[in-house]
C-alpha cells in the first residue's frame, strides 16, 4: 500500500520508513459509484485518502435543495477537518464514481502531524488552498450573477491548460451545475443555450464542448 500513499500530495516528501507507519495505520476500503461515505454532522473523526476515484462534498438544505461544494479525485485527501478540530463532518461525501479509499484514525494522523514536519506544512498549504477556493465560491455566489457564475465554473471545469474544442468530460447535468453555482436546473438550462447559439458552447446530452475558450473567458 506504500507505494499508492505515495500519490497522495500530503506524502510527497515522506521517507519510506515513516510512508510505511502511514501505511500500517490505514485500512483500504472500495466504495461503488454513489455510494455514500460520509454524512454531514457525523461524528467520525477519521482522514480518508483517495487512492483512484472521484469523491463529492455537498450539503442540503431543509428544503430539499442541493449545494455542491467541491469534487476531488486520486491523490486528494478528506476528513481533516475533523480530525484537527474533533467537530463533526461538514458535508456529506458520496463516491462519483467508483473508489478506493485508504482511511486513517484522527489519533494516528495527529501524530504523524507531530512528527514529521514536512507533512504538516504541506497540509497546511492545502488548508490555505481550500479557504481561498471558499473564499471565491462565496464571492461570486454573493456579487455575481449566474451568467458570470456559469462562466467561471466552465473554467474550472475546463482546467488552467484548456484549448478551444475541449470536452468537459464527464459532462456535469444541469442539476449538478446548478447545484455547484448556487443556481437551479432552469437558469443553468437557458444560459448554456444561450452559449450555445453564440457559438462558444456545443452542448448535447451528456456531452459539453468548449469552441472558443477566448470568448468564454471574455464574455462580460
Amino acid at each position: 500500500m506504500s507505494s499508492q500513499l505515495r500519490a497522495i500530495s500530503l506524502f510527497h516528501d515522506l521517507p519510506d520508513a515513516a510512508l510505511a507507519r502511514v501505511a500500517a495505520a490505514c485500512s483500504i476500503r472500495t466504495y461503488e459509484k454513489n455510494a455514500h461515505i460520509l454524512s454531514e454532522q457525523e461524528p467520525t473523526k477519521d482522514v480518508f485518502f483517495v487512492l483512484s476515484g472521484t469523491v463529492r462534498f455537498s450539503s442540503h438544505a431543509p428544503t430539499g435543495r442541493e449545494v455542491i461544494y467541491s469534487e476531488i479525485s486520486s491523490g486528494s485527501l478528506f476528513g481533516e477537518f475533523a480530525a484537527v478540530d474533533g467537530r463533526p463532518r461538514s458535508s456529506n461525501a458520496v463516491a462519483v464514481t467508483e473508489c478506493r479509499l485508504a482511511r486513517m484514525p484522527s489519533a494516528a494522523f495527529v501524530d504523524l502531524l507531530q512528527r514529521e514536519g514536512s507533512v504538516a506544512f504541506r497540509l497546511i498549504e492545502l488548508l490555505v488552498g481550500k479557504v481561498r477556493q471558499a473564499s471565491e465560491r462565496v464571492f461570486e455566489t454573493s456579487a455575481l450573477a449566474v451568467r458570470d457564475r456559469l462562466r467561471r465554473e466552465l473554467l474550472r471545469l475546463a482546467g488552467s491548460g484548456a484549448q478551444d474544442g475541449i470536452d468537459i468530460n464527464p459532462a456535469p447535468t444541469h442539476y449538478e451545475i446548478a447545484a455547484r453555482i448556487g443556481s437551479h436546473r432552469e437558469a443553468v438550462t437557458r444560459e448554456l443555450d444561450r452559449l450555445e447559439s453564440a457559438g462558444i458552447l456545443d452542448v448535447s446530452r451528456r456531452q459539453l464542448r468548449i469552441l472558443d475558450l477566448k470568448r468564454l473567458r471574455e464574455e462580460p
